[in-house]
C-alpha cells in the first residue's frame, strides 16, 4: 500500500513536471529562423557552388529540413544547399552560432566561402568520422560575418540508403549561449522521459515479485526498460559519458533489435497465449544480428541493415493485431485498449517506412506511438489489477459473511437448541435406566416432542442468522403495489382492506416483502387475540402503511405482547426469534415498524414501505386546511368513548374482504 501512494505521487509529479516544461526562449536570442522554402539544391561533386562567380539563379528551389534522397534516388554524390540572410549592425555585434538540426550522413558549412565547421566539430578541430543523426551547432566567427547580405552554403554527402539532408530542425542562427542551451533542454525532456519509462519498469517488477503468478508484469517490465535504454542510447547526454558515436550507436541498434522480441512476449502473457512455432529462431536471428554488428564494425552499414529489417516490424504488429482482435471478438478484458493502442502504432510504424523510403517528408511519430502504448498498457494493466483486488475483496467478503453466518448459528444454536438437548438427555438416561418400559410411553412422547421442537426452531435459527449478516439487499424489482399485495396476502387467515393508489408502485425486494407481510400475520401470539385486521394506506410523501389493529378482551394479554415486542431480551425463544426475524426484514427494507398500545385493549402495529406514486397524484395541502384540521386535537383531548365510536363508524365504511373458511377440495 505503501508503494501504491508512491506510485501515485510520482505520477502526479510526472504530470506536473511535463506540463511545466515548457522553455521561455527570448526572441532576442533568436537573430534568423532559416527554415523553408527558398534554399537551392544543387546536385554535384563539383564545389563551383562556393565560387563568387557562381549564377545562384540557376539552383533548383527545395525546402529544408527535409530528405533529399526523395528528390534523387539514385544520385549518391555531393549535395549542395544555399540560402543568403542579412545580418543588422545590432546582430553583428553577438556572438552568434548557427543550428543545423540532424544531418544524415556528413555535412561541411560555409559562411560567405569560408569553412566553419564540418560534421559537427568546429573549424580547426579533428572532425568525427561518423555524427549522422545529431544536431549540429556551429560556431560563427564575428569577423566572417557581414552587416547585410552572407551566404551560407552546407555540403551533404551520404551513403545512407534512405536518407540524405537536414532532416530535422532547428535551422537559424542564434546566440552561443542559447544554441548550448536549446540542445540541452531538450535532452534534458528526453531524459525526464526515460526516467518515466524506468519506473514503468521497476513498478511492475516489483509488483511481480508480489504477484508470481502475473506474468504479464514481468514481461512489461523487462519492455519498458528495454525501451528506455534504446531512448537513454539515443540521448544526446550520452556523449558526455562516453565520446565513441560507434560504440553507442552499437548499444542503440542492440536493444532496437531485442525490442520487438519483448513486445510480443508481452503481449502473449497480456492474454496468456503459448509462444508461436518459430519463436526461439527469431529471438536468436536477432542476436545474431546484433553479432554480425559487432563484427562489422560500420555504423553505415548498420543503418542501412536496419532500414530493411524494420518492414518486417509490420509482420510483429499483424500478429498483435490478430490475437488482439480475437481476443476482442471473446470480450476479453483490456483487448479494447490494447487494439487502439496497436492501431496507432502501426500507423507510425507504416509512416516511419514512407519516410526512410522517401516517399513521405514528414516528423516520425514512432517513439510518440510507442510512448503512447506504454502509457495505455500501464493503465490497462492498473485496471485489471484493480477488478482482481476487487474480486479477491468480495471473496473476502463473502468468506467473512460465512463465518459470521456460522457464529452467529451457533450461538442461536447453543441458546435455543442446549436446553432442550439436555432435557432430552435427561429423558433419555431416565428410560434408559427404567425397569418398567411399558409404563414409560408418555416419557417416549416427551422426547418426541422436544425433537420436533428442535427440528422447527432450526429453520427459524437459520433465517434469522442469513438475514443478519446481509448488508443489504441483494435483488430489487419494481411492480404494481396492489397487483402484488393482493397475491402476497393470505385471505383465509386476516381480514384486510386496501386504500392505495391503484398506480401506486414499489421498488425493494419483492422477495423479503412477501416474507415479512406472511410473518406478521402468521406470529403466533397474534392469533390469540379475538380481532386482527389490516388495513393498508397510503401516507402524504406516497409511502404504504401496513397498519395492524389487534383486539383482546383482556388487557393484560395486549400489554404483555407490548412488553415482549419492545423489550431488549437476553434469554432467547422461539416467538422472540421469529420476531427477531421480522425486524431484520425491515431492516433490510429500508422499512420502519412501531407498534403501541391504544385504550390498553387495542394493539396497533405500523409497518411503513417507501413506494413510488405518480407526481401528479400528490396534491400539496393548503395551510388553511391543516390549521382547520389541526386545531381541535390541540384544543381539547378526545374522550375514550368517542375515539371507540370512531374506530367503530371507520371498521364499518371499510370494505372488508371476508375470508374464505370453505374447506377446498
Amino acid at each position: 500500500m505503501k508503494f501504491l501512494s508512491f506510485y501515485k505521487i510520482i505520477i502526479l509529479s510526472f504530470i506536473l513536471l511535463v506540463s511545466n516544461c515548457s522553455r521561455f526562449t527570448d526572441e532576442n536570442t533568436i537573430v534568423l529562423r532559416l527554415d523553408g522554402d527558398d534554399w537551392g539544391i544543387y546536385f554535384n561533386d563539383n564545389a563551383d557552388i562556393l565560387s563568387n562567380e557562381f549564377n545562384a539563379n540557376n539552383l533548383d528551389i527545395t525546402t529544408v529540413p527535409s530528405n533529399f534522397r526523395n528528390l534523387n534516388r539514385s544520385y549518391r554524390g555531393a549535395i549542395w544547399i544555399r540560402k543568403s540572410f542579412e545580418i543588422t549592425t545590432e546582430q553583428h555585434q553577438k556572438s552568434l552560432a548557427l543550428q543545423l538540426g540532424k544531418v544524415y550522413q556528413s555535412d561541411e558549412v560555409f559562411i560567405n566561402g569560408v569553412l566553419i565547421g564540418k560534421n559537427n566539430s568546429a573549424f580547426g578541430k579533428d572532425p568525427d568520422e561518423f555524427a549522422f543523426g545529431r544536431p549540429r551547432i556551429y560556431p560563427i566567427p564575428h569577423d566572417l560575418l557581414l552587416e547585410g547580405e552572407n551566404v551560407l552554403i552546407v555540403k551533404i554527402d551520404s551513403s545512407l540508403s534512405t536518407s540524405a539532408g537536414v532532416i530535422t530542425g532547428p535551422i537559424r542562427i542564434v546566440t552561443y549561449e542559447e544554441a548550448l542551451n536549446g540542445n540541452l533542454y531538450d535532452s534534458l525532456v528526453e531524459l525526464i522521459f526515460v526516467g518515466f519509462y524506468l519506473f514503468i519498469a521497476l513498478f511492475f517488477f516489483i509488483n511481480y515479485f508480489n504477484l508470481r503468478d502475473k506474468k504479464e508484469y514481468f514481461s512489461f517490465s523487462i519492455l519498458a526498460l528495454i525501451f528506455s535504454a534504446y531512448e537513454l542510447s539515443k540521448n544526446e547526454v550520452r556523449f558526455f559519458l562516453i565520446n565513441q558515436f560507434a560504440i553507442l550507436k552499437f548499444i542503440e541498434y542492440s536493444f532496437l533489435l531485442i525490442l520487438p522480441y519483448g513486445f510480443i512476449k508481452f503481449i502473449q502473457d497480456f492474454f496468456e497465449l503459448k509462444p508461436f512455432k518459430y519463436q526461439r529462431i527469431y529471438l536468436f536471428m536477432q542476436f545474431f544480428f546484433i553479432a554480425v554488428f559487432a563484427i562489422i564494425q560500420n555504423p553505415v552499414f548498420w543503418y542501412n541493415f536496419i532500414g530493411y529489417w524494420d518492414i518486417h516490424l509490420l509482420a510483429v504488429i499483424g500478429y498483435a493485431i490478430y490475437v488482439t482482435f480475437n481476443k476482442f471478438r471473446d470480450q476479453t478484458r483490456g483487448s479494447t485498449i490494447h487494439l487502439l493502442a496497436l492501431i496507432y502504432l502501426l500507423y507510425s510504424i507504416l509512416k516511419e517506412i514512407l519516410i526512410e523510403r522517401g516517399y513521405l517528408n514528414s516528423p516520425s511519430s514512432l517513439e510518440t506511438s510507442f510512448l503512447v502504448y506504454l502509457i495505455l498498457m500501464t493503465l490497462a494493466l492498473r485496471f485489471q489489477f484493480l477488478i482482481m483486488k476487487r474480486k479477491l475483496q468480495n471473496r473476502y467478503e463473502r468468506l467473512k459473511e460465512a463465518d459470521s453466518l456460522r457464529e452467529k448459528i451457533f450461538y442461536y444454536m447453543d441458546a435455543m437448541i442446549s436446553g432442550p438437548l439436555k432435557s432430552m438427555k435427561e429423558k433419555l438416561i431416565a428410560f434408559r435406566e427404567s425397569t418398567q418400559k411399558t409404563k414409560d410411553k408418555n416419557l417416549v412422547k416427551e422426547v418426541i416432542d422436544v425433537q420436533s421442537s428442535i427440528d422447527n426452531v432450526m429453520d427459524d435459527i437459520i433465517e434469522l442468522s442469513r438475514l443478519e449478516v446481509l448488508k443489504e439487499v441483494p435483488f430489487k424489482e419494481q411492480v404494481n403495489f396492489i397487483s402484488f399485495i393482493n397475491e402476497v396476502i393470505p385471505e383465509d387467515d386476516i381480514t384486510y382492506s386496501i386504500k392505495v393508489n391503484p398506480e401506486t408502485e414499489i421498488h425493494n425486494s419483492l422477495d423479503l416483502i412477501n416474507s415479512v407481510v406472511v410473518r406478521l400475520v402468521d406470529f403466533p401470539p397474534f392469533k390469540e387475540f379475538n380481532h386482527n385486521d389490516l388495513i393498508i394506506t397510503q401516507d402524504l410523501r406516497g409511502n404504504v402503511h401496513f397498519r395492524f389493529l389487534l383486539f383482546h378482551s383482556n388487557p393484560k394479554v395486549s400489554q404483555r405482547l407490548f412488553s415482549d415486542l419492545v423489550e431488549n431480551y437476553n434469554t432467547l425463544t422461539p416467538v422472540k426469534v421469529k420476531w427477531a426475524i421480522i425486524l431484520e426484514i425491515v431492516r433490510l427494507l429500508g422499512a420502519k415498524i412501531d407498534f403501541k398500545i391504544i385504550k390498553k385493549k387495542y394493539l396497533k402495529i405500523d409497518l411503513g414501505i417507501a413506494a413510488i406514486v405518480p407526481v401528479s397524484e400528490l396534491q400539496p395541502i393548503k395551510e388553511s386546511e391543516i390549521n382547520s384540521k389541526s386545531s381541535p386535537t390541540k384544543s381539547q383531548k378526545e374522550d375514550w368513548k368517542v375515539t371507540l365510536k370512531r374506530y367503530w363508524k371507520f371498521l364499518r365504511e371499510t370494505e372488508i374482504k371476508i375470508p374464505n373458511f370453505k374447506k377446498k377440495k
